[in-house]
């Protein structure tokens, strides 16, 4: 036969076999092969296909042996393959979070080429005006500055005096200095770069990296840069990759690590480094109440704050009210309202959603159309009555911010000075309006009374509180089996509607990843060992 009549031929039945496994395939459900099998298993558990020596290992046996599985599960690409899926509940991108702000952040100047703090408000504190344009530069001068005092501040009698505009103004020099996040010395305006840490005002004393001390002439960037940001890519990039990975960490301790996936809820302790420390210690207390709050938490160790300690470290956070993944970073910026906190726990590990009422409600049903109190608001409490509870457990961080605001000092439940208060403080945490619920209260605890018990409690207990109650009830175990399923199966477990033939399964998933210690490989084994997932349709 011609090799051109051979060819043909072969394609024809080529053709042929094809269209009758797309005709079975489509036409009627059937049992996948063991090399779709091990395709559909390798690409699930670790997000690659295999390789061509382990479909050749596979012509010898019946079907995929439970060694291989086994060992898929223990192995760094199922690490990361958890990683990609927790990623898509939690949606942990805070790239877009703005950590610094003007009064802490350095900028390279263009005449000098040196760095200084970008506040116009700093720079008047620094010179006398906020804008410095002379012959000798621009802010500070063109030269080296060499004369000190402790603490590198400039020797007033080695600043240069210079009138711009009819103002009389100081203009130092720049230094070299090696700043934190880099080894190579940079020029800094030796205002800016001077390394006090603290000044003492009418007996009391002021960090240099507090929001009191922008307004101090005293205060620069202290020792190495370290209470302002640098280049963003060098320093806040840095920081919430960080934030990310912390989280990332957290996971792979209840997927490779060996730990109950109920750790992921739960623990006080984190895996925390040397730059998120470093932020923590140096970079968060220098805020604006305008931005973020990640004040120290009281009783937070931050003993590794060196910006080039790489090494990661499982940290006591030194409160019962953290809660895993729950009080990272990572989450509490990504999620900035409590609400927003609480509504995306529910739908993560609770696996429920809020839905509006069908009808509006009156005041005529017994609710009010007015009130502050959206658990007593018509057509608002339906869906309200749950979530502020819920809410309140994560009522003592701050919102836009990670601060555990336990210190009462710094934080009174009731602040009467705050009442018509339009200071930025007391706007971003407290009750100011004389005319609203319980003036004067620190806001999460605005509705804390005797009208709403549930409330009260939440604050008490944190989010740790809502998750060890959801883990004691089953919630969690439930909602753990239905999205692990949701996401191998590629579709969610027929449990409601009209035909919910899968309910035994959930129950006897749901009943095994709890005895056998909220184990989340084991509960992958179980699902990928399911008839439905070797199954086309």
């Amino acid at each position: 036969m011609k090799p051109m009549k051979v060819i043909l031929t072969l394609c024809t039945l080529l053709s042929s076999v094809a269209a009758a496994q797309v005709s079975a395939s489509c036409d009627q459900p059937r049992e996948i092969d063991k090399y779709q099998l091990l395709r559909r298993l390798s690409l699930d558990l670790r997000g690659k296909a295999p390789s061509y020596d382990e479909y050749l290992a596979l012509d010898a046996q019946s079907t995929i042996p439970q060694s291989t599985i086994t060992a898929w599960l223990a192995s760094d690409d199922f690490r990361i393959a958890m990683r990609r899926y927790h990623e898509e509940l939690f949606w942990p991108n805070v790239s877009n979070v703005a950590l610094n702000n003007v009064n802490a952040q350095l900028v390279q100047l263009t005449g000098p080429d040196a760095w200084a703090i970008s506040s116009a408000g700093k720079r008047r504190i620094f010179r006398g005006l906020t804008d410095i344009n002379t012959v000798n530069g621009v802010q500070c001068g063109d030269f080296e500055q060499t004369q000190f005092t402790a603490g590198f501040v400039p020797v007033a009698s080695a600043v240069r005096t210079v009138v711009v505009n009819g103002t009389t103004v100081k203009q130092e020099g720049w230094r070299m200095v090696t700043p934190y996040w880099s080894t190579t010395p940079i020029k800094v305006c030796a205002y800016d770069a001077m390394e006090t840490t603290s000044v003492t005002v009418s007996g009391r004393v002021i960090a240099c990296n507090s929001v009191d001390a922008d307004a101090r002439a005293e205060c620069g960037c202290g020792p190495g840069l370290a209470y302002c940001y640098g280049p963003t890519a060098s320093v806040r990039t840095v920081i919430q990759q960080a934030m990310r990975e912390q989280l990332n960490l957290m996971v792979d301790r209840v997927s490779t690590g060996g730990q109950p996936y109920t750790e992921l809820i739960t623990a006080r302790t984190a895996p925390t480094n040397g730059p998120l420390t470093f932020w923590k210690k140096n970079l968060a207390p220098h805020l604006s109440y305008s931005r973020i709050v990640a004040l120290p938490d009281p009783n937070e160790p931050l003993t590794n704050a060196t910006w080039s300690d790489a090494t990661w470290r499982q940290v006591d956070r030194g409160s019962a009210l953290h809660a895993g993944v729950l009080s990272t970073p990572a989450y509490l910026l990504r999620f900035q309202t409590n609400r927003g906190r609480a509504n995306r726990f529910r739908i993560d590990f609770e696996c429920e959603s809020f839905v509006p009422p069908s009808q509006l409600e009156t005041p005529a049903q017994g609710c009010s159309d007015s009130s502050g109190d959206l658990t007593q608001r018509c057509t608002c409490r339906y869906c309200h009555r749950q979530l502020e509870p819920l809410a309140a457990g994560f009522g003592n961080f701050a919102e836009a911010g990670t601060t555990l605001m336990t210190d009462l000092t710094m934080f009174p439940r009731t602040r009467a000075s705050c009442v018509n208060n339009g200071g930025t403080f007391c706007n971003r945490f407290y009750v100011t309006d004389d005319s609203a619920d319980n003036p004067g209260a620190l806001l999460p605890y605005q509705y804390a009374d005797a009208a709403h018990p549930d409330i009260t409690s939440a604050l008490a207990a944190g989010p740790r509180g809502r998750a060890d109650a959801i883990i004691a009830d089953g919630t969690f175990a439930r909602c753990a089996v239905k999205r692990t399923w949701s996401y191998f199966m590629k579709r969610d477990l027929r449990v409601i509607g009209t035909d919910p033939d899968e309910n035994a399964t959930l129950a006897t998933l749901t009943s095994g990843f709890t005895a056998n210690g909220h184990s989340l490989p084991w509960l992958v084994e179980q699902i990928v060992s399911q008839p439905t997932y070797r199954r086309v349709r």
